[in-house]
């Protein structure tokens, strides 16, 4: 790391950066009257610094929060941290079990009615603490976000914001005959040109347990990125929440790069964690900066961690369900991992009709608001939801993989007012179900339906698509995009132990084999699925 005497900081360096280009252009060969009538050029910025020279000890006047000290509202508590030490990535961790669904009896229930989920924080946290060789936490997996981690390639429609494909095979994962149904569902593409202005509110946790680099490090270099690669006419304003909330930077175009810069400069952790301040003050700014025909965002970049005011989703959520309806949506993206809620983090973006991930390397930040950034930003669908229903003179049993704490009843599916999911641009969502057959089913009969029914997030209007399902062949072998999301599921409901459903056989040598297979075939995501395997095979 740069000695901290030696280091200038990003706004300076920044600033003699431009100094240095102007000089060169007045005596270089283009003349100062030409400089002058030049539009200004955005200045580069080196967002991976903010986390690469993020020191700790710059802060030890704040300290870290234990997840053990009691906050401000208890007796004896104050709110502030008391020691410096930082908790181990397994250490106080909060992750609520959704459960794991059985086979139903179409017979007795032939309707499967869910949310669409888009969120990914599952996986990622999985995926952080295999890479310390630790295995997740049972609890912490929820299957359809390690699913929905992965890519499968499904065309984009164009004439409607979602599209539905569905392709089955025979399970790769048992030898019963079971078959594999998999329900795609793709939002339509939006260019950078064609996306609307950005209003984004960042609130962003300053609460002492902040202060570590995979924390506060990353989040300043995901403001960053996030200036750096909005348009310049885009506004970016920020608000910090620790004992209380404050505003830090007022709605401000993008193009105004210093300003930017000095509220990252601005970001030092440290007291407790308010985040219903934060949150309140987070809208209240949404609100002032609130364009009619631009994307109103609020982003929350916390730990989850909060110990003062209203520290439970179910309350938040109403607030942040309310602001969803005036066209503020809403992303959580957590950071760290120890002293770290999950449940908060989810339940936030599940219950506000939003969106949830998890920040755990500037690769991943770069994934999220440069790579991803119109999927991240911009809704294209609200309230989608899933039903499928099956024949039981076809189907004698079905499974739906995942999507436990995504259950709708199933008499709300055509009820408008009931939340569900939000989907952005381009994503991809995927939903897998074990079906067996009756023995007297014949190739390519008809077993059930898909519906899909959302609001178009431009206008409000209703939507609906509808798509047949029919029994494949007995010998049908899965595709490689198939494949891929099949061991992905697969892999999850292992580590996550889940109870086997049929006659399942599978292992991780198995699914390493899988995954080889598919990475020499080029499939997309299959390298990292083969990594995942391999950490997953030596971790404790």
């Amino acid at each position: 790391m740069t000695p901290r005497a030696t280091r200038i900081p990003q706004r300076r360096a920044l600033t003699f950066l431009t100094a240095g280009l102007a000089a060169l252009a007045l005596f270089g060969c283009t003349s100062a009257a030409d400089v002058a009538l030049a539009p200004p050029e955005k200045p580069a910025i080196d967002a991976e610094s903010y986390y690469e020279n993020y020191d700790e000890s710059d802060h030890d006047d704040y300290g870290s929060m234990p997840s053990s000290i009691p906050d401000a509202s208890t007796e004896g508590g104050t709110g502030h941290p008391t020691g410096p030490e930082d908790p181990g990535l397994l250490d106080d961790n909060t992750f609520v079990d959704a459960g794991t669904d059985g086979a139903v009896d179409p017979a007795v229930d032939p309707l499967s009615t869910f949310a669409l989920d888009v969120d990914t924080g599952s996986y990622s946290v999985g995926r952080t603490l295999l890479s310390e060789g630790m295995l997740p936490p049972p609890e912490s997996i929820r299957v359809e976000e390690w699913v929905n981690a992965y890519d499968y390639n499904q065309d984009a429609p164009i004439d409607q914001d979602l599209g539905i494909s569905v392709e089955q095979a025979v399970s790769p994962s048992t030898s019963d005959g079971t078959q594999l149904v998999k329900v795609g569902v793709k939002a339509r593409d939006v260019t950078d040109a064609e996306r609307p202005p950005v209003a984004v509110t960042l609130v962003v946790d300053t609460s002492g347990s902040m202060n570590i680099r995979e924390r506060l490090g990353l989040v300043k270099s995901s403001l960053a990125l996030l200036a750096e690669h909005l348009k310049p006419t885009d506004t970016i304003a920020v608000v910090t929440y620790e004992d209380s909330a404050r505003p830090v930077l007022e709605p401000t175009p993008v193009a105004d790069t210093e300003a930017i810069l000095d509220a990252i400069d601005e970001l030092r952790p440290g007291g407790g964690t308010n985040l219903e301040a934060g949150m309140l003050l987070g809208y209240r700014q949404a609100r002032e900066a609130y364009q009619p025909d631009a994307i109103n965002a609020v982003i929350l970049a916390s730990d989850g961690v909060a110990n003062i005011g209203t520290t439970g989703p179910d309350k938040l959520a109403d607030m942040i369900r309310s602001e969803g309806e005036q066209g503020i949506h809403l992303v959580t993206v957590g950071y760290g991992m120890g002293n770290y809620n999950d449940d908060l983090m989810e339940q936030l973006a599940d219950q506000g009709d939003g969106f949830y991930a998890y920040v755990d390397t500037f690769d991943e930040a770069r994934k999220l608001f440069v790579e991803d950034l119109n999927s991240t930003l911009t809704p294209v669908a609200q309230d989608a939801k899933v039903q499928v229903e099956f024949d039981p003179a076809v189907v004698s049993s079905y499974r739906l993989i995942g999507y436990e704490n995504r259950a709708i009843e199933d008499d709300d599916f055509a009820d408008a007012t009931v939340d569900a999911g939000e989907i952005g641009a381009d994503h991809d969502v995927t939903a897998l179900y074990e079906v067996t057959l009756v023995e007297a089913t014949t190739d390519g009969q008809p077993i059930g339906t898909v519906d899909l029914r959302w609001e178009s997030a431009e206008d409000g209007s209703p939507e609906q698509a509808t798509h047949e399902l029919a029994a494949a062949p007995g010998d049908a072998a899965a595709g490689d995009e198939f494949l891929l999301a099949a061991t992905v599921a697969d892999l999850a409901q292992l580590l996550k132990q889940a109870e086997p459903v049929g006659d399942r056989e599978v292992d991780l040598g198995v699914l390493a084999e899988r995954a080889d297979q598919l990475e020499a075939s080029g499939v997309e995501g299959a390298d990292e699925l083969s990594d995942l395997i391999a950490l997953a095979s030596v971790a404790r």
